[in-house]
Parts: C-alpha cells; sequence; structure tokens
C-alpha cells in the first residue's frame, strides 16, 4: 500500500434524498472499554470484518499518528450487531475527513444485516456533520445500499483459491507467467519466514521500494506496531538469491486469508523472476499453514502493479469505496498519475535514502 497524492475530481451537485430512519430496535453508541473484547470478537466473525477492524488498528493509529478515534457499535437485545470503525484526519493539504479505515485498504461497516448497518450509517452521516468534516469515506468491499453516497470505481483486489493447489492455480495463469514459474522454480532462491527480530532488515528494504515509486514513507514504529501487536497474525517474509536478501513482504494474516500487504526489495540487486518466486512462495506458504484464500492487495486499475497481479489468473474483486459529502463539493481521488504531482514524486525519487526516512513520517501521517 502507498501513500499517495490526493487529487479531485469534479461531479455534479447531488440533491441528497430522504434517507428512511433505521428500526428503533438497533441503538448505535460509542464503544465502550467494557466492549472492546466483544468487538474484537465480532469482527472475527462479521460479515465485512477485516484485519483494519481489529481494535489494534485504533491503537496503532492514534499512537503513531495521533488521529482522532470514532468507533461506533450498533447494539440489539444487548449485544455488538455491527461496528463501525472512524478516524477524523485535519490537514491543510489534503482537507478534514471521516475516514474508516486510514493507513488500510478495507474499513467501513461490518454488521449483522441491513437494519444495522443503516442505523451505523445514518450516525456516521450524523457524526460527519457535527465535526464539519469535508466528507466522509467508507473503504468497504462492497458498497452500501445508499443514495446519499458516491461510489469510485478506482481500486481492485485480486484473489486466488489456495484449495485449488499449485497445478491449478498454475493452470489459471498466463502462458509466459507459467514459464516464469518453472524459471524460478531452478534459480538460486530461497526464502525464510521471521517475526519483529528482523524488522531493520524489512525497514531498509520497504524504504528503498517506497522511494523507488516516490511515496513518502511510513515511520518505523507503525510497522513494529503492527507485528508487536498482533503476533502470530502477521509474518515478514523474506526472498534470498544466492544468500542474499533480495525482496520482502509484510503479511497480514486474517481468518482464512494472507495478504501481502507492504512489499520492499533491494533496488540494487533485482535478479529476473525475484517478484515471481516471492509470491508463489508465499501462496505455498499459505496453503501448507491452512490458509485458504492469497489476496494480493489493492491496485488501481491499469496501473503497472494492476497489470502485474491480472497476469496471475486470479479473480478480481472490484473494491467500492464510498463517500458522503459534507462540505465538500468534489469527489476526492487518490492518483499519483496526476500531472499535478509528476514533478513532486520525480523529485522524491531522487532524494537521499535517509532524508526520506526522516521526513517521510511527517508527510505520509496527514495522507488518509
Amino acid at each position: 500500500m502507498s501513500a499517495e497524492p490526493l487529487v479531485y475530481t469534479e461531479i455534479e451537485t447531488v440533491r441528497r434524498p430522504v434517507v428512511p430512519a433505521p428500526s428503533p430496535d438497533v441503538a448505535v453508541e460509542r464503544l465502550r472499554a467494557h466492549r472492546e473484547a466483544e468487538w474484537d470478537r465480532y469482527v472475527k466473525i462479521a460479515p465485512g470484518g477485516t484485519f483494519f477492524h481489529q481494535l489494534g488498528w485504533r491503537w496503532l493509529v492514534e499512537r503513531t499518528f495521533g488521529h482522532r478515534a470514532h468507533y461506533l457499535t450498533a447494539l440489539r437485545d444487548g449485544r455488538i450487531a455491527g461496528v463501525l470503525p472512524l478516524f477524523e484526519l485535519k490537514s491543510l493539504l489534503f482537507g478534514h475527513a471521516l475516514v474508516s479505515i486510514p493507513f488500510a485498504i478495507g474499513g467501513g461497516i461490518a454488521a449483522d444485516d441491513e437494519v444495522a448497518s443503516r442505523a451505523l450509517l445514518q450516525h456516521a452521516k450524523e457524526l460527519a456533520r457535527e465535526l464539519k468534516v469535508d466528507y466522509l469515506e467508507l473503504r468497504s468491499e462492497t458498497p452500501v445500499d445508499d443514495p446519499e453516497l458516491l461510489t469510485k470505481d478506482l481500486y481492485v483486489t485480486f484473489r486466488a483459491d489456495l484449495d485449488l493447489g499449485e497445478e491449478g492455480l498454475l493452470k489459471r495463469m498466463e502462458r509466459k507467467r507459467r514459464q516464469m514459474m518453472s524459471y524460478v522454480a531452478k534459480a538460486p532462491f530461497e526464502h525464510r519466514v521471521a517475526g519483529l527480530e528482523e524488522l531493520p532488515l524489512f525497514y531498509r528494504m520497504f524504504c528503498e521500494s517506497m522511494r523507488h515509486h516516490g511515496t513518502p514513507v511510513y515511520p518505523k514504529l507503525f510497522l513494529h506496531q503492527i507485528l508487536d501487536r498482533h503476533p502470530g497474525h502477521t509474518n515478514l517474509f523474506f526472498v534470498y538469491h544466492e544468500g542474499k536478501p533480495v525482496a520482502a513482504v509484510l503479511n497480514l494474516l486474517f481468518r482464512d486469508v494472507v495478504m501481502p500487504f507492504y512489499a520492499g526489495a533491494d533496488r540494487t540487486e533485482r535478479p529476473r523472476g525475484v517478484d515471481d518466486y516471492l509470491y508463489l512462495a508465499i501462496m505455498r506458504w499459505g496453503r501448507e499453514n491452512g490458509f485458504r484464500t492469497f489476496d494480493f492487495g489493492r491496485s488501481k486499475r491499469e496501473t503497472g502493479a494492476y497489470k502485474f497481479k491480472a497476469r496471475w489468473g486470479m479473480d478480481e474483486v472490484p473494491l467500492g469505496y464510498q463517500y458522503y459529502l459534507v462540505k465538500a463539493d468534489r469527489l476526492p481521488n487518490v492518483s499519483p498519475a496526476n500531472p499535478k504531482y509528476q514533478r513532486a514524486i520525480r523529485i522524491w525519487q531522487k532524494l537521499p535514502l535517509p532524508l526520506t526516512r526522516l521526513i517521510g513520517p511527517s508527510i505520509v501521517k496527514r495522507v488518509p
């Protein structure tokens, strides 16, 4: 995932229709301390729940970036029937927003049914108006059916069913991709799974990759806390070529899904097929360790990352991010392809690596 420049796309003024009030059998309130354990139990099984809905992510964002959390619960008969984690972000450059969930590729409402979902959405809209934000953003995979929400068709992910086995996965790939898999099987690659103890090595490669893409890097503390707060549900996956580390990924493990979230590489050593070996090895590891789905993570349509992932023959899944405009009259759109930002990206790519590590975190904390 990368922090990308924010631009705006013109849209026509939207006349907001009257939306029916949610059923009175659901009450919405802020998350209370005595329900925190119940929250985490709920998101592990709830429809729409993701790794990022867990309370560990709230702790990460508050501790690392200082953004204010507004965690909403829908209660029915004394138990949680839905959740909506929100963060308030303020920036002179990117505006004032209420986002579910920042620094993540997932978020939005996780609820038992439409009644609970609608109650949470209505409360979130009221909160957005009360806070006088520019917009409310919901990073849900499945769009909510609400006429006041604008849906952006920009991001997708790719998923593979690991139950197909390696032969089944190979059959779905393009011919050239299968040929590359035959090549990397004979190349001098090997991999190793590690944890927090290898964060210094991973962070060095991560910083190199972020600079290569012209993107401000996250603070090391953020990655440290992801690993430290989620033991057993994260790992660092390293690839070695002739004994030297050349690529790595920070994986998120949630339910039966393994997701490569952050990637890093030694940009001075790019042996042929290293990325192909890396992700094939992660899929093998996932299948061997009981995971049933490989999630390739978010990509913008028609970018280089999108085209690379599309060649693997996986199922393309649209991510239906939605927006409720409050003070804004235009839809926020994150796009590094915007010509307005190309000069800044080129300059960043040429900065000394230590400088990007020094100033990157102060920039990226303002980008949702």
